[in-house]
């Protein structure tokens, strides 16, 4: 993402992602926005943050793709909110399309949050810092089971605490800093697994090693059982490192 003029940020505190695009509009740019927009509501936030002013030369084409991204995020259900932070002209072009009455619409990232932030959040959190060290993913998979057994999600207990030690493993094996768990239940059906680590290298699939003594990067078994195991996942570079996340959902 960094070379595509995207970046991502997963606000855990709002549960909203933040998608920011700069530079030049071009094709490029546009289709690597949307792969972003659409990995985002993978995630089942509780909204996403659209922040456009970062845009040269975008006017005339940006309302289509908006307009194309309130429509895959209100056809989730339920719906995910997009909102979207403009400036000048974009702001008046936006309005004078009518995609206004459609989307909230902000002139700056402080206001759209500000907005997001005065409404009641409909979910619960629990956030842990670790070491780390050979105890740190247990102490993870404890924070995510007891905080399943809390709110209820019983059926999403060995899975998640499945993901999060691997992602915990991973943090404690690679990365080798402190990181931040985090467990957020974003709605009555959904919990969002984040592991925040000081390593800005995001993580790839590898080849299945039966070998224990393989090194490190041959083994790859981790985000594997990730992928099997979660409705959806994902990583994204951040300002000091990265964060790896995972999304359940119980079973209708």
């Amino acid at each position: 993402m960094l070379d595509t003029a995207i970046t991502v940020r997963d606000n855990v505190d709002l549960a909203v992602v933040e998608i920011a695009a700069t530079g030049r509009w071009t094709w490029q740019i546009r289709v690597d926005l949307m792969t972003a927009f659409r990995k985002a509501l993978a995630q089942r936030p509780r909204a996403v943050l659209l922040d456009v002013t970062g845009l040269e030369e975008a006017e005339r084409t940006l309302t289509a793709s908006l307009l194309l991204a309130e429509e895959q995020s209100a056809a989730l259900h339920p719906p995910v909110p997009l909102v979207v932070v403009a400036r000048e002209p974009q702001l008046f072009r936006l309005q004078a399309s009518g995609l206004a009455a459609r989307m909230p619409i902000h002139p700056t990232r402080s206001a759209a949050l500000s907005a997001m932030a005065g409404t009641t959040p409909q979910f619960g959190q629990a956030r842990v810092r670790l070491q780390p060290g050979p105890f740190a993913p247990a102490e993870a998979r404890n924070l995510v089971g007891d905080t399943c057994l809390a709110w209820n999600f019983v059926a999403l207990l060995h899975p998640a605490r499945l993901i999060v030690s691997e992602l915990a493993t991973n943090a404690v094996e690679h990365a080798r800093s402190p990181f931040t768990v985090t467990v957020t239940r974003r709605r009555t059906d959904l919990v969002h697994l984040a592991v925040e680590d000081g390593l800005p290298r995001l993580p790839r699939l590898r080849l299945w090693s039966m070998n224990p003594d393989a090194p490190l990067a041959q083994r790859g078994a981790g985000l594997r059982l990730v992928a099997a195991a979660a409705t959806a996942w994902g990583a994204d570079l951040t300002v000091h490192g990265k964060v790896v996340w995972a999304t359940l959902r119980t079973k209708a």
